[in-house]
Parts: C-alpha cells; structure tokens; sequence
C-alpha cells in the first residue's frame, strides 16, 4: 500500500502541566532589627520623627526600641571603641505619602542620598542618611 505523504495531515496536542514547584518552609522570619550606635537616642529621635513613630520603649540604660506591625526596630547604645562604621545594611520602610515622609527627615537635616524616584517596575523609592550614616530607604508601591 503507497500513501502520499502530501495528503496525510497529522495533528499533534501537546498538554503541559505546569505544577508549581514545592517550596520549602525554613520558618525563617525577620524580627528584629538592632542598630548599634554611640548616639542612641539621637538615632531613636531620628526614626521616630521621620516615621512618625510612638515613644520609643526603654529596656535599661543601653536600649531603646520601637515595636513596628511586622518587626522590632532597636537601638543599642556602645562606645565608641565598640562602634563599627555603618554602611554594610540599608533599612528600608513602605510608606502611604513618600513626598511627606521624605520632606520631614529633609527637614529635619537628613543628607539626602537620592529625592523619591519613580522606577520603572512602578515603586516610587527615596533614601536618605541617618545621623550614623546608615541609608535609610523609604518606598512607595
């Protein structure tokens, strides 16, 4: 039996299944966020102004914190032979009104690293420094 290749048409239907990849639970959650400082509570001033924070809550002499919905952001007082340069770690805060935040710690004398920017993923993102250094990131989504 001859067949003629040109007049047997052959539909294929590929199915794929795409199963989402299991992921695995490490349990692993950040907490908690401690900034050594020799000016503690010029550092915990900062933030609270900036981010319109409460008080911030003693715990001794060394400490002062404030408790965030999500995380702990603290501060530990040292001296200044125990004071390492900041720079390694950037703190970043979502923020409702980016352009408010970012004016009040200007205002306040923060050295700005970057004015709110919109990125092309959408975000709006600004950074200053604070009294220590460190950046300070502030983003709007």
């Amino acid at each position: 039996m001859t067949c003629d290749r040109n007049l047997i048409q052959t539909s294929v239907i590929v199915i794929v299944i795409v199963m989402p990849m299991e992921r695995k639970n490490t349990n692993a959650t950040l907490d908690t966020v401690i900034i050594s400082t020799t000016r503690m509570r010029e550092l915990a001033e900062f933030y609270k102004l900036g981010l319109q924070l409460q008080e911030p809550k003693p715990q001794g002499d060394n400490h002062l914190g404030f408790q965030l919905p999500e995380i702990y952001l603290g501060f530990d007082k040292v001296d200044e032979n125990q004071f390492i340069h900041p720079g390694a770690v950037s703190l970043w805060f979502r923020v409702d009104n980016i352009e408010e935040t970012f004016g009040r710690f200007k205002d306040m004398g923060a050295k700005v690293k970057y004015p709110p920017t919109k990125k092309p993923w959408g975000d709006t993102l600004a950074a200053v420094f604070d009294p220590d250094g460190n950046i300070v990131g502030l983003a709007q989504r």
